[in-house]
């Protein structure tokens, strides 16, 4: 019997629909440990007539300071060294294919900011900061308005981004409420939408980092004024011990994503669910 030929298969492209493709571009030096900046987008305007009477008409407002720190990603790999692989080409291969994936669900839970970075400095989440308007909506047409709706009476018209995961934004497309842009997917808005298996559609929490939604649960959909992700250079480590033939690699890679944290809303329908 013939031995079969040890092969390295070619695999598919990162979705181009995930976060790292459609969120805004990170400002230069975010890789030095992360971002702090002034969130303006809840400050509100005034209307006034000709003719302004009273006193204090418009009061100053604060616009609150916001911190994401950055993190590593990192593919391990390891193989017998008798299949002759190239482990580094596959923890590179495999690190850039996931690296959306893995920084959408940082943004949703915040799990390793909240697991690796002192008390007091983790990173805003999306599951800790929104807001949520109601899971019980009878279709995913009836929850994004709402959500929609409640993100710009918050952020007085700004307009915003949505997250969805991959079962909401099916349901969505089959309801007809999403609409193709040239490479992005819209509301009746215009907003963007951005679908990430990251986004798993669970429920946002008080505190902590949820859980995924169980079987038959509603998938919540996420809305902020805006998100932004990067990823910086790459470095993969690679090794070979001979004492047990195996070849082992790493690969790390910084990384990061935020969001608009003043305003951020959360939604589910009935007609979404988990399976």
């Amino acid at each position: 019997m013939a031995t079969p030929v040890p092969v390295t298969m070619t695999q598919p492209s990162p979705a181009s629909e995930g976060l790292l493709s459609q969120a805004l571009a990170l400002p230069d030096g975010w890789q030095r440990g992360g971002i702090t900046f002034i969130d303006p987008n809840c400050l509100s305007p005034v209307v006034m007539g000709q003719c302004p009477s009273g006193e204090d008409l418009k009061p100053t407002q604060r616009a609150n300071s916001f911190a994401f720190r950055s993190y590593d990603l990192i593919q391990a790999v390891e193989c017998s060294t008798m299949g002759g692989l190239n482990v580094a080409g596959i923890a590179d291969a495999e690190g850039q294919r996931t690296a959306s994936f893995a920084l959408a669900r940082e943004l949703l839970t915040g799990a390793a900011s909240d697991r690796d970075n002192p008390e007091g400095q983790e990173n805003p989440a999306l599951v800790n900061t929104a807001t949520d308007v109601g899971a019980d909506f009878g279709s995913v047409a009836a929850a994004l308005g709402c959500l929609e709706a409640s993100l710009n009476a918050a952020n007085s018209g700004r307009g915003g981004v949505v997250l969805v995961s991959i079962g909401f934004a099916t349901q969505a497309l089959a309801e007809r409420v999403l609409w193709r842009d040239g490479a992005r997917w819209r509301t009746v808005t215009g907003a963007p939408v951005i679908i990430d298996a990251g986004f798993d559609g669970r429920a946002p929490v008080a505190d902590g980092t949820g859980v995924p939604p169980a079987d038959g649960a509603p998938l919540y959909a996420y809305a902020t004024t805006a998100v932004w992700a990067g990823v910086g250079s790459a470095d993969t480590f690679a090794d070979v011990n001979r004492a047990v033939n195996t070849a082992a690699a790493r690969r790390e890679q910084v990384a990061m994503a935020a969001f608009s944290p003043c305003a951020v809303f959360a939604a589910a329908s009935t007609a979404a669910t988990a399976c």
